[in-house]
C-alpha cells in the first residue's frame, strides 16, 4: 500500500470536492493510485513497454514508473508517456509529488526531465486540483491545459435539465452499429470543427463494447428518431467513485437544441449508481460544445491535466 508520504501528497493535489462527494475518499485514493505506484522500479512491466513501443532505449527501468529525488529534498513519482501513443510526442508523467501544487512546487518538477533524456520528453504533464484554464505560469515554465476533469454527483446530474419541450429518451444499443453513427456524427463534426481531431477522438467499437457489457450503451432518441450515441462505465479513480462518459454524440439534425444537458440527465438516471457515485469526463477546454453541455448538466470542472513546458524544452505539440 501507499505510504504516509505520498497519501499526503496525493491528498494535497486532490480536487477539493473530493472529501464533500465521496466519505471514504482517503482509502480510494489510496487505492486508485496503487497500479501507478506498483509499477514503480519494475523492470518485468518497462521491458514489456519497451519491447512494445520499440526505441531505441534499452533499460526496462527507464521505461518503468520511477521515483526521482529534487534537489531541494522533495520527490516526484513520474513516467514516460506518449501522447495519443505517438512516440513522436514524449512526455513525463507525474503520477506523486510532495511538492506543493503552486507555481513553485511545479518549477521544481522540470528537474525530472533530464532523467528521461533518452526519449527526448517534450515537457511535463501534472494533474492540478480545480479549473486550470488558465494554467499557471512564470518565467520558469509555460503551461497549457490538456483536459478539463468534471464531475458531479450522480443524483444532481439525475435531478438536472430543464426539459426543452422535445422528449429526448435512451435506448439500450449495440456497439458494430453505434460505432458507425459515432463515426458518422464526427465525420459531419469536422465540416465545422476542422480541429476536432486535436482535442477529441470518436469511441471505437471496442470502447462501446465495453460500455455495452455494463448495460451502459445508448442511442438517444429524441421525439422517436435516433439522433445520437452515449455511453459509459465503471470508473472509480483518483478518489472518487463512480462512472466516466465514454462517448456522447449527436447527429447534425440534433445538435444545438438544448439536448445534450437532458442526455446527461438521462443517462445518469439509467446508472446503478451508490450515494458518493458521481458521472464524470474529460473535456478539452477549445471543446466548448461538450465543456458547455457539461457545466449545464450540473458537471463542474474539479481537476485539469495541464502540460508544463520548462524553459528550453520543445513543448508537446497539438498536430
Amino acid at each position: 500500500m501507499t505510504d504516509a508520504a505520498v497519501r499526503t501528497a496525493l491528498e494535497t493535489w486532490s480536487p477539493a470536492q473530493l472529501p464533500d462527494w465521496n466519505p471514504s475518499w482517503r482509502q480510494d485514493l489510496a487505492v486508485s493510485a496503487e497500479p501507478a505506484l506498483a509499477l514503480v522500479a519494475d523492470a518485468s512491466w518497462g521491458a514489456a513497454v519497451r519491447d512494445a513501443v520499440q526505441l531505441p532505449v534499452a533499460d526496462p527501468l527507464l521505461w518503468a514508473n520511477r521515483r526521482l529525488e529534487l534537489s531541494s529534498g522533495h520527490w516526484a513519482i513520474t513516467g514516460i508517456r506518449f501522447r495519443g501513443r505517438d512516440v513522436a510526442k514524449p512526455f513525463v508523467d507525474v503520477i506523486a509529488t510532495d511538492v506543493a501544487p503552486d507555481v513553485a512546487g511545479i518549477a521544481e518538477l522540470a528537474e525530472v526531465l533530464p532523467a528521461y533524456r533518452d526519449f527526448a520528453p517534450l515537457c511535463l504533464r501534472v494533474h492540478l486540483p480545480g479549473d486550470q484554464r488558465s494554467a499557471p505560469t512564470s518565467d520558469a515554465f509555460t503551461a497549457a491545459t490538456d483536459l478539463l476533469v468534471v464531475s458531479a454527483p450522480v443524483a444532481r446530474v439525475a435531478d438536472g435539465a430543464a426539459s426543452t419541450g422535445l422528449d429526448v429518451e435512451l435506448a439500450r444499443a449495440e456497439p458494430a452499429g453505434a460505432a458507425v453513427r459515432v463515426a458518422d456524427a464526427y465525420d459531419q463534426l469536422r465540416r465545422s470543427e476542422p480541429d476536432l481531431d486535436q482535442w477529441a477522438t470518436a469511441a471505437d467499437e471496442d470502447s462501446l463494447a465495453d460500455a455495452d457489457e455494463e448495460g451502459l450503451l445508448f442511442d438517444v432518441v429524441v421525439a422517436s428518431r435516433v439522433g445520437g450515441v452515449v455511453a459509459a462505465t465503471r470508473d472509480d479513480a483518483d478518489g472518487f467513485t463512480g462512472f466516466t462518459v465514454e462517448e456522447i454524440v449527436l447527429d447534425a439534425e440534433h445538435r444545438g437544441h438544448g439536448y445534450g444537458p437532458l442526455v446527461l440527465r438521462q443517462l445518469a438516471r439509467a446508472l446503478p449508481a451508490g450515494p458518493s457515485d458521481v458521472l464524470r469526463g474529460h473535456i478539452h477546454p477549445d471543446n466548448t460544445r461538450s465543456l458547455r453541455n457539461a457545466l449545464a448538466s450540473g458537471r463542474e470542472v474539479v481537476s485539469s491535466l495541464v502540460w508544463i513546458t520548462p524553459s528550453g524544452s520543445p513543448g508537446m505539440t497539438t498536430a
